[in-house]
């Protein structure tokens, strides 16, 4: 018995969709957008079509070879990833197809917006506080067996309360070193996020999630330009681009980016959680942010005494009663004496 023939519509760029457009019980908003040229698909807000109140973040996929990636991946993990849980990192829900064939997934709830078409309002140390963020969320992934095989800056977005939000679809699974089939499945990034090891075939690692995530610290710090290849960031000083930096700290940051896009991953820091700790420390030479909490630095709270401080003092304090203790005795003594010498002897 033959088999029929099955083709799948030929691949194209996302139409863009009109506001209003249903998708499942969803209602598309307005689209957004991400900042980055070579991106899978396009981003909309999206309401609940019975309860406005209720919101997600939709992505409709190119139909390409990427966006059959990202919807394999959801495939295979979607049961658990529901389970993965960070203030910091939402993952999708839901997923289908559009009239035109185009898939798409549904993000639930208010995560904000992307990231980089808001980043001319952030300064520098807020830029690097997102991403010691990034970081600690992606600590907590780890601990819950995943990792961020491939960062795309899309996925980066500033949440409502001005946090970080990882919008997880570059998630996966933590590999087993000891399965020579087990690669992780890809998002597709621009190469200038891809790890050289993995260019070369080898298996996302907690050494290729730091690679990434040096070009995202490269990306917010030093600015980044449009290539044919997709997004790449600049590659010059931090000192370039906030002029104003301290000479200390401007090493202190080139320092730090340098480590994390090492080519050789034994160069790089050991994850992410290092990265925080070193963009952490950076952050600790910094100015403080309003006039207010530097004038709480400059007038540190009193310290309380030391322990031997204490009992000098409660040391003394003992000794001046045993005076007045003896003084009283001392003075009680010539008038008993008096009293017994006036007795008569008889």
């Amino acid at each position: 018995m033959r088999m029929p023939n099955l083709s799948l519509p030929p691949p194209a760029a996302a139409a863009p969709l009109d506001e209003g457009q249903a998708l499942g019980v969803w209602r598309l908003e307005k689209p957004l957008p991400d900042g980055e040229q070579a991106h899978a698909g396009q981003w909309y807000s999206a309401h609940h079509a019975l309860a406005k109140e209720q919101k997600a973040a939709v992505l409709v996929l190119d139909r390409s070879d990427q966006g059959a990636g990202v919807m394999l991946r959801y495939a295979d993990q979607a049961g658990d990833l529901g389970k993965l849980q960070h203030a910091h990192i939402a993952v999708p829900s839901d997923s289908g197809v559009t009239p035109d064939a185009h898939p798409y997934l549904i993000i639930e709830g208010q995560h904000g917006e992307p990231l980089l078409p808001q980043l001319h309002s952030l300064n520098l140390r807020q830029r690097v506080e997102l991403l010691v963020q990034l970081c600690e969320a992606l600590r907590s992934a780890h601990q819950q067996g995943w990792l961020l095989a491939e960062i795309d800056p899309a996925m980066i977005w500033l949440g409502p309360e001005g946090d970080v939000r990882l919008m997880g679809l570059g998630l996966t699974k933590i590999p087993d070193p000891t399965d020579p089939f087990d690669r992780g499945l890809s998002l597709g990034a621009s190469a200038a996020f891809i790890a050289p090891e993995r260019r070369n075939g080898e298996p996302p690692s907690l050494a290729s999630e730091v690679f990434g995530l040096g070009a995202l610290a490269r990306v917010l710090v030093c600015g980044w330009e449009d290539t044919p290849k997709g997004l790449a960031p600049l590659r010059g000083s931090a000192g370039d681009q906030w002029p104003m930096m301290k000479e200390a700290q401007q090493i202190k940051l080139d320092a730090v980016l340098r480590s994390a896009m090492a080519d050789s991953p034994e160069l790089r820091m050991r994850g992410a959680e290092s990265l925080a700790d070193e963009l952490r420390e950076w952050l600790g030479l910094s100015p403080s942010r309003s006039s207010a909490s530097a004038t709480t630095q400059a007038t540190p709270a009193r310290k309380p005494a030391a322990w031997w401080k204490r009992w000098l003092w409660l040391g003394a304090a003992a000794g001046l009663g045993l005076l007045a203790m003896a003084a009283a005795r001392v003075a009680e003594t010539p008038a008993s004496t008096a009293s017994s010498q006036s007795q008569p002897h008889g």
